[in-house]
């Protein structure tokens, strides 16, 4: 099991491909579902209005909502930040040609593209990737 993000609240794992979000609380699995590859990263808001899983495609879940965006525009993100309340970061394939920061906003999932990311084109992958 990878443990993504935990909060006081909610735990987001995965492993083998399948991921999960978990209240701590009461042990109940709020949410389930299979990746094409693991996920990479998560984020769970502090007070577990959303929690957005990413990797070969993008989840944003809500208590009551969940919307799934396959994009190949960010597609494989391997990172994501919290900017504001609302807004996260995400970084897509560091070593890809199309590499990039977006930004997407959990309420309305609107994604717009801040800037390429070029720094790692062309080297070894490295598990920590600075942006």
């Amino acid at each position: 099991m990878k443990l993504l993000c935990e909060t006081d609240q909610l735990v987001l794992a995965c492993k083998d491909e399948s991921v999960w979000i978990k209240d701590k609380l009461t042990g109940k699995i709020l949410y389930e579902e299979e990746f094409y590859g693991n996920p990479e990263c998560g984020l769970i808001d502090l007070d577990g209005k959303w929690v957005v899983i990413a990797g070969e495609h993008l989840t944003i879940w809500t208590p009551k909502n969940i919307e799934v965006i396959n994009n190949e525009q960010i597609q494989w993100v391997t990172d994501i930040r919290l900017k504001s309340s609302c807004i996260v970061e995400l970084l897509t394939d560091p070593w890809g040609g199309n590499s990039a920061i977006w930004e997407i906003n959990v309420k309305s999932h609107v994604l717009h593209r801040i800037a390429d990311f070029n720094d790692y084109n062309g080297s070894e992958y490295v598990d920590t990737v600075i942006w």
